[in-house]
Formats: structure tokens, C-alpha cells, sequence
């Protein structure tokens, strides 16, 4: 178990939670802790943790508008208090910090790491995992698991891939660009990638919505090549691709999901 999930869930036994309409008390939850969280004008930052031995407090920019926005950004800052208050008595973290799931940015790794936690308060294994196995993926699914939860898509989307039994994989894009993606461990086991830190094929859907020559929300049959970086896998496959743009953000998420047996088995043993 990794050291957020471990804190998480410490957190979840100690406090006794029992349901996911529990989990909706986040703010006293923090305040059980020892963190009094607080709305207020920030200059350069979503969030930040004021931290003094075992008591702190947590203030969110009152730009924050979005409901679940904020509870994430509560869940994140509870995570550096349980995790990094060793570390130091101010964190000050940004909508990247929030955004961003890729752990390859300089100094990132504990914001990752509140990231991972928050994931892991909010949507826990222990209530969150049933749900997700032997489902179909789609960000419709996905959509309601994040309803339920309170949670964003982006964070829930990354929790599914953790308990999916299928091959499926998630990708951010901003403003136009693949940014990171998280797989699940089926799409891992079948060594597929996805090319990163470029525009997305233009036979995508991904790119229809960026471009704006479509607006469909709904999944569609894909060419694999598309997605995919060189590897075994049948050249003529097609794989689900279901791409959402959040124009208010300048962000997009994309699901795909490996339906059929894509392995190219011709291949020369010699």
C-alpha cells in the first residue's frame, strides 16, 4: 500500500467512517484533525496549509467556484498536514499542483502525493473499488461515479483505472496538447503508450473537439495507431476512444479502452 493510501486510510478507521454520506463532512473531518478551514483571496494559489505542531489552517481562494473543486483542494491540503508537516509549516499550492497527475515535474512529488491521498479520503477503496469492477468504462460511467462521491472527473477518472478489470486507459490534454495519462493494469499488462507532450492525431476525436470539427460526447471506433506508440499490438486495431473538452478550463479528458484482443501474435521467433 503506497504512503497515501496508508495516511487515507488511517484517517478513514480513526475518524470511523462508516459511509460515503460521511465522507460528505469534509471540513468538520478536517477540523477533527486539527485543521480549521477557512475561504479567503489568494494571490498565485488555489489553496494553502498554514501548519503549527498539530494544529493548522487550510484556506481556499474564494475564486474557487466549483463545489467539488474546493473539496479536493480541502483533501489536498489535509494531505500535506497528515503527510509533509515535517517538511515545513507553508504549502502553497497551485491549480498545477491540482491538475497535475504526472509526478515528472521538478519538485512535484509531494504535491502528487497530497493528490493521491485526497484521491484516496474521497473516494475510498473501501466504498469506491466495488463500484468500478466488471463495469464497461466510459466517462458517462464515470461521470456518475463522480456524482456520487462528490468528486471531480479527473480525480475519480484516476481512481477507476486503480480497481477497472479492464484495459482502459485515461488522458489530460490543456490547450490542445496531451499532457499525461494513467492506465489501468490490464492496459499496462498489454504494454501499450501513449505519446505525450504533442497534439493529438488529427484522426482522433480528441482533435475533432479541440479543432471544433465535432461536438459529440459519445464514444467512437478508433484506429489504435492514433493513440498509440510502437509496439506489439495489430496494426489494423481499433480501439473506444470517448473524449470530453472543458472549454471553461482549456482541458480535455479522453478514455480509452482496449475492447478486443489488439496483441499481434505474428510475430518472428527466430
Amino acid at each position: 500500500m503506497s504512503q497515501p493510501n496508508y495516511y487515507a486510510n488511517n484517517l478513514l478507521d480513526k475518524l470511523k467512517i462508516k459511509s460515503v454520506k460521511d465522507l460528505q463532512l469534509l471540513e468538520l473531518i478536517a477540523r477533527e484533525r486539527g485543521a480549521l478551514v477557512q475561504d479567503k483571496p489568494l494571490q498565485g494559489a488555489e489553496a494553502r496549509i498554514a501548519i503549527a505542531g498539530r494544529r493548522a489552517i487550510i484556506t481556499v481562494s474564494t475564486l474557487i467556484t466549483d463545489p467539488r473543486r474546493r473539496r479536493f483542494s480541502i483533501a489536498h491540503e489535509l494531505g500535506h498536514f497528515e503527510m509533509h508537516r515535517s517538511h515545513g509549516n507553508l504549502a502553497l499550492c497551485t491549480a498545477a499542483d491540482l491538475e497535475d497527475w504526472s509526478a515528472k515535474r521538478a519538485g512535484a512529488a509531494r504535491e502528487q502525493e497530497a493528490n493521491q491521498f485526497a484521491a484516496a479520503l474521497l473516494l475510498p477503496e473501501r466504498f469506491f473499488a466495488v463500484r468500478c469492477r466488471n463495469q464497461e468504462p466510459s466517462l458517462d460511467f464515470i461521470a456518475g461515479l463522480a456524482d456520487a462521491f462528490s468528486v471531480s472527473l479527473t480525480a475519480t477518472a484516476m481512481r477507476f483505472m486503480q480497481f477497472t478489470n479492464e484495459p482502459c486507459a485515461i488522458v489530460f490534454s490543456k490547450d490542445g496538447v496531451l499532457k499525461w495519462f494513467h492506465e489501468s493494469k490490464g492496459f499496462k499488462d498489454l504494454g501499450l503508450f501513449v505519446e505525450v507532450h504533442s497534439k493529438p492525431d488529427p484522426a482522433t476525436l480528441a482533435a475533432a473537439l479541440w479543432e471544433g470539427r465535432s461536438t459529440s460526447k459519445r464514444p467512437r471506433r478508433v484506429q489504435a495507431s492514433t493513440w498509440f506508440a510502437a509496439g506489439n499490438w495489430n496494426k489494423d486495431a481499433t480501439i473506444v476512444e470517448q473524449s470530453w473538452i472543458f472549454s471553461e478550463y482549456g482541458s480535455m479528458l479522453t478514455l480509452l479502452w482496449v475492447d478486443d484482443d489488439i496483441e499481434d501474435f505474428d510475430v518472428d521467433d527466430e
